[in-house]
């Protein structure tokens, strides 16, 4: 697998100058991701394209890559594969849609052929009919679609069944500023599957969190022990589930339904966490780069009381505690208040602290204490006419965030944060932060429910 997603060599067959060529598109892709390997082009018309000469048969190519990506006609990858296999190459990823998904007899008939010859040489591979792999790392980006650059690199890696879907997760990513390592879009699974890729991100030393789409799942028992085996966390977002869909999926990937109550019943055993709206792939996967969260008993702090009674609802159903604050800290905290008006308590309600020193100096104090084990804060940017209203996320006269983040570092603990704005004030905000923002208070609090269990089931 360290040959797909390590690749130091690629070469790409099918590739043109013509405007629209898919080939193209993933030359142009490597080259403004800023791949660290070598690149070769194949077209049996030669010529060139961006610089690149262009090989007529792969068993021209200088050397034997690690990588060969045939981004050529189904009807014209068996044969491809059979010279990939004589020149050497034993690894390589297929886009190509035409097989078994259509159902029909040319694609079955093309599927076998592509399998036999696959075996006769050694060769694994990726797909068919799929965007492949992207490794953010190297730079080693394939699919056939321009992928924006302006992603972050991090630590959490996604297995997704449907390309688009992968796709739009890594936009999510981006939009929250998080950070992604890997990328695999599977396809018809026609040799390696998800618990392949599974296995491989469980070793990866980048990868830090797993994120999975998936429409079927063809070695359930094989995928659980893959997930017990893995000291990370697992997310995945289970599609096809209802008899409706059942038809759509199956002409997608050549996906076959499985049971849903016994598929969550296992991924509850392996430890997998199940999520039920694709948003919450990509919202619960940032709070993993937060310290751990190791018990229940919580601080939840806001300027607002309306958010507070909104998220103290959440907060409950969600088996969080509310420890009381002792005599010292409320009298602490209240020497900080303006008027004087509001009774503290847990949740702790700033309205009547309105100097930015003041709620940094607070919320260090809760998150000293040893029987409160993190903090959930919920802020609002509030715009009028143009103008910043009080209670937003500087503070009045001091943007706080930084501080935020050393107070983590500091007492190891989590504060999951929340802000309540428009899309461009928490992209903007996001741009200046190390840890991760949450669009409202039941979403923080979901994720903060989420880094607790996986804390206590691991131990950590």
């Amino acid at each position: 697998m360290e040959r797909i997603f390590e690749a130091n060599s690629v070469a790409i067959v099918g590739v043109s100058e013509r405007p629209g060529n898919l080939g193209l598109n993933i030359l142009q892709n490597l080259i403004d991701w800023e791949y660290e390997g070598k690149v070769y082009c194949v077209n049996p018309k030669g010529g060139e394209a961006l610089g690149y000469p262009l090989y007529t048969s792969v068993s021209e190519l200088p050397e034997a890559v690690d990588l060969a990506v045939l981004i050529i006609p189904a009807s014209a990858v068996p044969a491809a594969v059979d010279e990939c296999g004589r020149k050497g190459i034993t690894r390589l990823a297929i886009p190509a849609g035409g097989f078994e998904e259509f159902g029909g007899g040319d694609g079955i008939h093309l599927r076998d052929a592509l399998v036999e010859a696959a075996r006769r040489h050694g060769i694994r591979f990726v797909g068919p009919n799929c965007l492949t792999v992207i490794n953010a790392h190297s730079g080693l980006c394939l699919p056939f679609v321009p992928v924006p650059v302006e992603i972050p690199r991090g630590g959490i890696s996604v297995i997704a069944q449907s390309g688009g879907i992968g796709l739009d997760f890594l936009a999510r990513l981006k939009d929250d500023n998080a950070g992604f390592a890997k990328f695999i879009s599977v396809g018809n699974k026609t040799d390696l599957d998800e618990v392949d890729y599974l296995e491989y991100m469980g070793r990866d030393p980048r990868t830090e969190v797993i994120c999975m789409y998936l429409e079927d799942v063809a070695r359930g028992r094989e995928l659980v022990e893959a997930a017990r085996a893995i000291d990370k966390p697992i997310l995945a977002y289970k599609a096809n589930v209802e008899p409706l869909t059942r038809e759509s999926a199956q002409s997608h990937t050549a996906a076959l339904a499985n049971d849903d109550t016994v598929l969550s019943g296992a991924f509850r055993q392996a430890g997998i966490i199940r999520v039920q709206r694709l948003s919450q792939l990509a919202g619960y996967a940032k709070v993993f780069s937060l310290p751990p969260l190791r018990g229940n008993r919580v601080a939840l702090v806001s300027p607002t009381g309306g958010i507070l009674v909104l998220a103290s609802d959440q907060c409950a159903h969600r088996g969080f505690e509310f420890p009381s604050l002792p005599p010292p800290l409320v009298e602490d905290i209240k020497s900080h208040l303006r008027a004087g008006v509001i009774d503290i308590s847990n949740p702790v309600d700033l309205g009547d602290v309105h100097d930015a020193d003041a709620r940094a100096y607070i919320i260090d104090r809760l998150m000293e204490q040893d029987f409160i084990d993190g903090v959930i804060m919920l802020l609002i940017f509030r715009i009028t006419g143009g103008k910043r209203m009080a209670g937003n996320i500087q503070g009045l006269n001091k943007n706080i965030l930084p501080q935020l983040g050393e107070m983590m570092k500091k007492h190891n603990k989590p504060l999951v944060f929340s802000l309540l704005s428009t899309t461009e004030v928490r992209t903007e905000t996001r741009r200046v932060t190390d840890f991760p923002i949450f669009n409202d208070a039941e979403e923080a609090v979901d994720a903060a429910a989420v880094l607790r269990d996986y804390n206590l089931r691991v131990g950590k």
